[in-house]
């Protein structure tokens, strides 16, 4: 992999050129010139290095798709910690080293690995930006903050470039604090993150930014200057001026080569207005046709609308993890409650569904994943026969044995629970005795077959899919199609395959991670990690659609579904 080391290019040039790099990579990703506040206590190197190695420690031990990213990406460990290791005995500050561990995470491509900074400090302006056709568009304007003569810009308005560096070397400078299963879903993550700036997960920005903006389809370009609004405080992860200006700006790697969410991720993304009302939400970003009959608007969108061919169905599911639609607070048998609920919600709306359509259309953009056991009730409700559900690798060492133990204990004696949850134990168990890193295939609970829902739906459905839909995002499409009860359509999903877990704080820097332990797969028997869902009919969403409605959108999916219902 290419990489460009700042110290080697630096040997080869004059003072005067070295200064002139210097000044231009410090201002590219909208950090001003400043001194930055000394920390009271410094990390020491053997600190430092502690850490790192505890963190290797962890991935060597129990991170799922160890094996698999060396085989198949050459992702390895041990290159990257030799690596990292020399970076970091050049840092100069606790703030370099603590983003050089979230570069280091990001290394792996895989977006249910991920690190948490413990810091208050965010950096803002008062608008938001989304990634639409490989173009940075201006999406929600605070008009509060921004009125319209001292910001005349709107929805759709073009970002090419910012303190005069051109929008792609900006995002690939920002890209290397995220690493996802999918490049596209990277950069896009990125763009959301380039008007706010969590501390968390990427450096904090402050003083004025000139950002350059093109009005509308013309050629007309203004540079507009701003300043960042920081908050919270700044402790120790700033950064030296040094260090800020030594980073290599090798643009960062394609990933293209009983938990299944991302709430963490989503939670976590730098902007979390950006179609807020979206993301992971019920609600749907589509404009509804006029004549549509509207079964539900809550807390999930379905509705049907008319066509020549017959009515086509909407329906919308932003996840797999009801209990959050719920009220905080909710004890555990309120929250299962819920999770019932709204299944029986679903089977309602799949009935009048049936009644009522001669195709169905599943909105599964922005969905952001959930409970296992929950998804395959879901798809229950699309197929006719039982099923087998999504398979997976578990690591095979003691903690899972011990944790398949404790599950298979709390399960009542004497059912056939207990005795499937024993034999993913002693499954465990043989492979970790065997010296095996990870288990063969098996389900999440041993379950061999699923069956299916009494209610289904039994004709022709396209899912609707994109960079944005992840894990549990990823399993529903890929079984949908894998058990031939669906067309994909959109663009391929983030690929996080498998189930996360929280790892014990860093000894030094208390970085918190968050570590993927497992591997899952489609039907078809590839790893869904850093391969997702792939679209059937290939769309990506439009400048028109982001301003409009959704218009083309809905009349190409409209399209291809009533191509299928016309062939059955």
């Amino acid at each position: 992999m290419f990489q460009m080391n700042f110290f080697r290019l630096t040997r080869s040039l004059g003072l005067g050129q070295v200064l002139s790099l210097i000044l231009s990579l410090f201002m590219i990703s909208g950090f001003s010139i400043r001194a930055s506040a000394s920390p009271s206590i410094t990390l020491s190197q053997d600190q430092k290095m502690s850490d790192l190695q505890q963190l290797v420690s962890m991935i060597k031990s129990g991170y799922g798709p160890l094996q698999y990213k060396k085989e198949n990406f050459s992702i390895d460990v041990d290159s990257l910690h030799s690596l990292y290791t020399e970076k970091i005995l050049k840092t100069q500050s606790n703030g370099e080293f603590y983003y050089s561990l979230i570069r280091f995470i990001a290394e792996f491509h895989d977006g249910h690995f991920s690190a948490s900074l413990p810091t208050s400090r965010m950096a803002s302006l008062p608008f938001d930006v989304d990634l639409v056709q490989g173009h940075v568009l201006i999406d929600k304007i605070n008009r509060d903050k921004l009125n319209e003569k001292s910001f005349p810009y709107a929805k759709g308005d073009e970002i090419v470039a910012v303190n005069g560096h051109p929008i792609g070397e900006v995002l690939n400078d920002l890209q290397r604090y995220r690493g996802l299963g999918f490049s596209l879903s990277e950069k896009r993550i990125t763009a959301m993150a380039l008007t706010t700036r969590n501390g968390m997960r990427m450096p904090v920005p402050s003083g004025e930014v000139v950002f350059s903006i093109r009005r509308g389809l013309s050629n007309v370009i203004d540079d507009v200057k701003l300043n960042w609004e920081v908050t919270g405080e700044a402790v120790d992860e700033e950064f030296s001026e040094l260090f800020r200006l030594t980073l290599d700006r090798a643009t960062p790697k394609s990933a293209d080569y009983d938990d299944l969410s991302i709430f963490d991720l989503q939670a976590e993304l730098e902007n979390p207005s950006v179609e807020k009302s979206f993301r992971c939400s019920g609600v749907s970003r589509i404009e509804r046709p006029k004549s549509a009959t509207v079964i539900m608007e809550k807390p999930f969108v379905a509705y049907y609308y008319s066509t020549p061919q017959g009515n086509i169905g909407y329906l919308r599911i932003p996840h797999y993890s009801p209990e959050r639609d719920s009220e905080k607070g909710e004890s555990e048998e309120e929250s299962g409650r819920a999770e019932e609920t709204r299944f029986r919600q679903y089977e309602y709306a799949v009935a009048e569904l049936e009644k009522n359509t001669v195709g169905l259309v599943i909105d599964q953009d922005h969905n952001c994943g959930g409970s296992v056991d929950y998804l395959h009730r879901i798809v229950s409700l699309f197929v006719q026969q039982e099923f087998i559900p999504m398979q997976f690798q578990f690591l095979a060492n003691k903690q899972e044995y011990l944790n398949f133990s404790s599950w298979a204990a709390g399960t009542p004696e004497n059912t056939i629970a207990r005795q499937q949850l024993e034999i993913v134990r002693d499954l465990v168990k043989d492979s970790w005795l065997q010296g095996k890193f990870m288990t063969p295939l098996t389900s999440i609970d041993g379950v061999k077959l699923f069956q299916s829902n009494k209610i289904t739906y039994t004709k022709p459905i396209v899912v609707l899919i994109d960079e944005m839909s992840g894990s549990g995002g990823d399993a529903f499409p890929a079984l949908m199609k894998g058990l031939g009860r669906a067309k994909l359509l959109g663009t391929r999903t983030m690929g996080l395959g498998g189930h996360v877990t929280e790892q014990p704080a860093l000894y030094y820097s208390q970085i918190k991670a968050y570590m993927t332990k497992s591997l899952f797969y489609r039907p078809d028997g590839v790893a869904v990690e850093n391969n997702g869902a792939v679209p059937d009919y290939p769309y990506e969403i439009t400048r028109d659609d982001f301003i409009y409605g959704y218009h083309g959108y809905r009349q190409f999916y409209t399209q291809k579904l009533l191509e299928l219902v016309a062939q059955k």
